[in-house]
This record gives structure tokens, C-alpha cells and sequence, in this order.
């Protein structure tokens, strides 16, 4: 949560910024009318300058507060009572980070009041005569495409219009595209986020661990009538003996805490888990070469086959190991050893687990099987499999609560992305609009003829987003890994498809909105001219 919190705001931020710089650059270009007219009446540079400023300032302290009371109240409301459903935790107190809410704003100011001024005076170094005249359109000219001969051929001519209007409007098509991108990339990294932490528990405890009934012993006294029941009981295809024991791996570079796996009969091994090259996907044997380390542990400490190791024991008494072999694992970190090693390095074998593979049975059968064995004389513990499965399943389900909320936000965002640059677009063309109205377009095909650059630029820009969130992704996962978990760091396809459409969604939704402001406007009122 702390890592998601230092990244995930920022590619926010740094989205909501780049729009309201588009919009205040519109703005200030869209009054330059009133500018003259002010700086004629005898109003000094600073003083139109200043107005222009102050809108910023007021849209950058409300919106500010009224993102603290969003950011600060509503989110981790929503975020602790989702927490509270799966936990038994304290009362949740809101406190107003002042700090952060106003570094923001101080930013946000910065960036887009900074922007402001520099449109602001580039404007004003025209004089009043000019400035009371509506901006001269740019000059047409030919773009790269119409000198491929047998490409701009086949292209009719809407076609050709849209491409021309396309490379006309390059500063809108670029804000466009980026802000889709940064929109379509934050929501892929939601589902992401998502995609590779839901199948941890199965891939761990279905995939890695074969067993499904683990019996901890306090000694070996009842361990011959524990073995006479699982031999007699149908329901038990096979059970491997284990001395299981904890320590601490470390080679300078830090210190884990450690399952030790230790089979009585190495054979045995596939019985009980799948050992799996982290690398290489092949499967590893157990040897008395040296030991198997699990790969998130072998990567904190940098650790590679043939190095050695320390392993300290519960007594604090060190021992070398060769690492023979680093394997997949997702939850905890796991050391594999065969009973010569254990012997010759540790101390004399001695079993205190069973790991008991099952017949295709209930769970309620499983149940049985684990209060029957607890019966038996030299038992500590029975734990079955999908009870541990489903308790890590319970943990990772918070974080798909958060990448709920982070998805809905990234949604909104889109939206609100392309509805502010559909009606920049407009405000800048819309005498060309009107013209188009005179000659006789219909409303439809003045739709397609604004409507298709939109498209255009939403395709390109959930193109470039999905290659965006997928980088994302493989940062955020590495970042956001705890010390004793490894995410699958996999992301869907119907991730890319959910965040694709959603985007597309939204922009045939606003598409439809500007079809009913295309509609309204004045044609006599908007070709009027000033001269």
C-alpha cells in the first residue's frame, strides 16, 4: 500500500496537470479579443497578465481542497472498510495531511500558472489592433503522406481531410493521445496489479505444493500408529516423512528467515512439491551437492547457483551450504535438502512432519482425516492445504479491493480527459465547423468529420497506453513485493481487452455528447466578422 501510494498519485498528477495546461493555454488564446480590448482601454501587461493568473490560482486552490477531502476522507474510507471486512483492526481516524495537499496545490500552481503567463505575454507582445482581430488560421501545406503516391490515391476525400486536419492540429493531437495513454496505461496497471496476485495462492499451493494434508508431530512416540491409520486408510494415496525445521539464510547481503524441507527419501520430493528451475522452467532433483533455495530469497540476497550460503540453525550454530539449485516459489522462502546433507552437516535426522497426499476427496473428508490423526498420541497439528490457500487468498484480496478504486479513478480520468480536449477541439474550430454547416454538411457528416480525428487519436492513444501499462505493471509489481511474497507478474489478455474497451467506451460516450454541441452551433454567429 505505501509503495502504490508513492507511484500510482503521481502518473495522476502528472495527467490532471497536462489537461489543465491545455486548458488554460485555450483559454488565454480564446480571449485574446478581450485582451486588445483591455490593453487598448490602458490596462498595463501585468494587469491582464494578473487576471489570468488569479483563475488559475482559485481553480488550483479549489480543486485542491476539493481533492484533499476526496483524497484524504472518501478513498481511505473506502479502502479501511474493505480492510474491515476481512480483518478485525482499530478505528480508523482521517487526518488532513496538510503537507502533501499543499505541495500539490503549490505544484499544480507552479506548472500551470507558470504556463499561463508565458501564453499570456506572448499574446500581449501583439498590438491591441491585432489582438481585437480573430487569430489568422495556419497556412495549409502538404504533409508526408500525400507523397506516397499509391497510398493518398486510395484515400477519399473525408479520408484525406481527416489526415490533413490530423498533422494541422498537432499540439491538441499530442495532448490527446498522451493523456488517453496515461489513462489506458494507469487502468492496465490496475487489472495488472489484479491479474498477478489472484492465482498466487493456486500457483503456490496447487502448482508448487502437491501435498494436501500437512501432520506436525510433538515426537515419535505415536508415529508408527499414525503410519498404521494412513496405510489402512483408503482415502490416503501416499504420505512422505519430514523433518521440517526453520533457520536463517544469509551471504553478507542480508539476512531471511527459512523453511528447511528435509525428505526422508529424496525420491519423495515430487510427492510433496514441484522443484522448478526459476529460470529454465526444467525440474531440479535434490542431490548432496548442495542445497535448493527458493528464487525471491535468492534474489534479495543476489544469490546464484554455485555460491555459497551460511544457514543458521535455531542454536545460532552456522553452517556453509553450495546453493545447487534456486526454484519458483510465490509465498514464504523454502531451503530443500537431502537427509546425507542434513546428517553430515546439521545434526542426526529425526521426522516431525507427514505430508500426506490424498485420493480425490471432500473437504469434509479431509476434515475427518485431520480430527482423527489429532486423536492419535505424538500429534501437535494438522493443517490442511486449501485452509492455507484460502488465508493467503483472504490477505491478497485487499489489494484487489485498492486496484478496484484505482481502475474506477483511472476510468473517470479517461472520461474527463476526453470530454475537456473534444471540447478544446471544438472551441478552436469552430468557424471551420460553421463553414461547414453553410456549405451544406449534414449533422452526421459533421459528426464523422470531428468525430473520426477523435477516434483516430483514442486508437493511437490505447495503443501506446496498453505498451505504457505493461511497463507500469512490471515496475509497480517489483516495487510493491513484500519480503516474503513474489507476484506472478502476469498480466491477462483480458486485462489489455477490459482496458482497451473501457477506453473506447468512453470516447464514443463523449463522441455522442459533442454530437448535440455540434448541433448548437450559431453558423451567422460564428462567421461574423469583426472587420
Amino acid at each position: 500500500m505505501s509503495n502504490i501510494s508513492k507511484l500510482f498519485p503521481v502518473i495522476f498528477y502528472l495527467v490532471a496537470v497536462l489537461i489543465s495546461l491545455t486548458s488554460m493555454t485555450r483559454m488565454v488564446e480564446e480571449e485574446r479579443v478581450e485582451i486588445g480590448t483591455l490593453k487598448a482601454l490602458g490596462y498595463t501587461n501585468t494587469q491582464i497578465i494578473l487576471k489570468y493568473v488569479l483563475y488559475a490560482l482559485l481553480a488550483s486552490v479549489i480543486g485542491g481542497i476539493l481533492g484533499m477531502s476526496v483524497g484524504f476522507y472518501l478513498l481511505p474510507y473506502i479502502v479501511w472498510s474493505l480492510y474491515s471486512m476481512l480483518y478485525t483492526i482499530p478505528k480508523f481516524y482521517y487526518t488532513y495531511r496538510l503537507g502533501i495537499g499543499l505541495l500539490g496545490i503549490i505544484i499544480a500552481f507552479i506548472c500551470i500558472g507558470g504556463t499561463t503567463i508565458f501564453v499570456a505575454n506572448q499574446e500581449l507582445k501583439q498590438m491591441p489592433s491585432v489582438l481585437m482581430r480573430p487569430k489568422s488560421p495556419k497556412n495549409g501545406k502538404k504533409i508526408f503522406i500525400e507523397k506516397i503516391k499509391f497510398i493518398w490515391k486510395r484515400l477519399n476525400f473525408s479520408q484525406k481531410v481527416t489526415v490533413r486536419n490530423i498533422f494541422r492540429y498537432k499540439k491538441r493531437a499530442l495532448m490527446t493521445i498522451i493523456g488517453i495513454a496515461g489513462c489506458t496505461g494507469l487502468m492496465l496497471t490496475g487489472f495488472g496489479i489484479r491479474d498477478s496476485v489472484v492465482d498466487i495462492p493456486k500457483a503456490q499451493f496447487g502448482d508448487i505444493f502437491k501435498y494436501e494434508i500437512g501432520v506436525t508431530l510433538i515426537n515419535t512416540e505415536g508415529l508408527e500408529d499414525i503410519e498404521k491409520y494412513l496405510n489402512e486408510n483408503e482415502k490416503v494415496e501416499n504420505y512422505t516423512k519430514i523433518c521440517a525445521t526453520t533457520g536463517t539464510i544469509t551471504n553478507g547481503n542480508g539476512k531471511y528467515d527459512t523453511n528447511v524441507f528435509v525428505p526422508e527419501d529424496a525420491n519423495q520430493i515430487d510427492q510433496i512439491c514441484e522443484l522448478l528451475d526459476y529460470i529454465e522452467n526444467e525440474k531440479i532433483s535434490l542431490s548432496n551437492e548442495g542445497i535448493i533455495i527458493t528464487d525471491k530469497m535468492a534474489e534479495q540476497l543476489e544469490i546464484n547457483k554455485g555460491d555459497e550460503v551460511t544457514f543458521i540453525d535455531g542454536d545460532n550454530v552456522n553452517y556453509t551450504f553450495k546453493v545447487d539449485g534456486i526454484v519458483k516459489n510465490h509465498v514464504g522462502h523454502y531451503v530443500y535438502m537431502t537427509k546425507d546433507l542434513y546428517e553430515q552437516n546439521i545434526s542426526p535426522y529425526k521426522t516431525n512432519m507427514l505430508m500426506l497426499n490424498t485420493n480425490e476427496i471432500t473437504k469434509e473428508e479431509q476434515n475427518e482425516i485431520s480430527a482423527k490423526l489429532l486423536e492419535i498420541k505424538g500429534v501437535a497439528a494438522v493443517s490442511i492445504i486449501s485452509d492455507l490457500m484460502s488465508t493467503v487468498s483472504d490477505m491478497l484480496n485487499t489489494m484487489n479491493y485498492v486496484v478496484v478504486v484505482l481502475i474506477i479513478a483511472s476510468a473517470l480520468l479517461a472520461f474527463v480527459v476526453l470530454y475537456n480536449l473534444a471540447n478544446i477541439n471544438i472551441g478552436e474550430r469552430q468557424r471551420e465547423i460553421a463553414t461547414l454547416k453553410v456549405l451544406g454538411f449534414y449533422d452526421r457528416e459533421v459528426d464523422n468529420y470531428i468525430n473520426k480525428e477523435n477516434l483516430i487519436f483514442t486508437i493511437v492513444g490505447i495503443i501506446l497506453g496498453l505498451i505504457f501499462g505493461t511497463l507500469l505493471t512490471g515496475a509497480i509489481i517489483v516495487s510493491i513485493e513484500i519480503d516474503n511474497l513474489k507476484f506472478m507478474q502476469n498480466i491477462l489478455l483480458s486485462s489489455y481487452i477490459f482496458s482497451a474497451v473501457i477506453t473506447l467506451t468512453f470516447s464514443i460516450a463523449v463522441n455522442y455528447i459533442i454530437h448535440f454541441i455540434l448541433k448548437k452551433i450559431d453558423m451567422i454567429a460564428s462567421l461574423k466578422s469583426v472587420e
